[in-house]
């Protein structure tokens, strides 16, 4: 009989030796909220971490090659993110967190979020109210029915969807046996290029058997794209965390309740 599997292990990827700025602000409260929690640094090949170990006190650091973090980009990491390996180097947790360092947490839900039983929790990205307008959506399943024969992957498929993978709640075997029943579909993904593509876009409408939480249950995970229609959304209710706080289309609403 296999040992009871652990709850859940806190992924920090890193790419350079330092942090500085926002992106060292973030990963100290990261680790300052979900302390209780092992937590790992993701790292190249190669790299140097002991000053980011010795600076966040994090003493434990996982490898991977440099094709899949850093040396290839957002290709490399997409690669690794869809790979069978990647989520077995965790096989005796439950649960991974995939936190980067433009994610900002709160406060400590982690525990009741794996304790829900969902295979994928991440911050939803929220249709605009524009798109509900009739001509707009009668232009939108036109466009499906257009583009339904070559199986080209649409922004309207990500409507709603859970979600952004920068923040991000894993079930590692559910995961394992995803990259296992859609192997054809991830080789797609691998060899094309574009936003639609990337690996959050696959884990949010690929894999249909996987148990997401309701688009107003992940509002209370995490916020991405479009913050304030989320606050608006989740009755002016800050989630659990939200991940890319400081990028310039987001800044304007995180501004004043992070850096006040």
């Amino acid at each position: 009989m296999d040992c009871q599997k652990k709850k859940v292990k806190i992924v920090v990827p890193v790419y350079t030796e330092t942090l500085s700025g926002r992106n060292e602000k973030s990963l100290r409260q990261t680790v300052d909220i979900l302390r209780r929690y092992p937590i790992t640094l993701l790292a190249p090949e190669g790299l140097d971490v002991t000053a980011l170990q010795r600076e966040f006190s994090i003493e434990e650091v996982t490898r991977v090659s440099r094709e899949w973090l850093g040396q290839n980009g957002i290709k490399g990491y997409n690669h690794m993110m869809l790979s069978r390996e990647f989520y077995e180097m965790f096989a005796d947790y439950e649960y991974i967190l995939i936190c980067q360092t433009d994610a900002w947490i709160f406060r400590d839900e982690l525990e009741q979020w794996c304790d829900a039983g969902y295979d994928y929790v991440a911050a939803p990205w929220p249709k605009r109210p524009i798109y509900d307008k009739p001509f707009i959506r009668h232009w939108l399943k036109l466009r499906r029915l257009l583009f339904k024969s070559d199986k080209r992957i649409l922004r309207q498929q990500g409507f709603n969807q859970v979600g952004n993978g920068g923040l991000s709640l894993r079930h590692v075997d559910a995961f394992i046996k995803a990259c296992d029943n859609h192997a054809d579909v991830i080789e797609i993904f691998k060899h094309k290029q574009g936003i639609l593509y990337n690996e959050d876009w696959f884990w949010s409408i690929i894999p249909r058997e996987l148990n997401y939480p309701p688009f107003e249950v992940a509002l209370g995970f995490s916020f991405d794209i479009r913050p304030w229609m989320c606050y608006e959304l989740s009755g002016g209710k800050l989630p659990f965390g939200c991940h890319g706080w400081f990028k310039k289309r987001n800044i304007g609403f995180w501004k004043p309740i992070i850096e006040g």
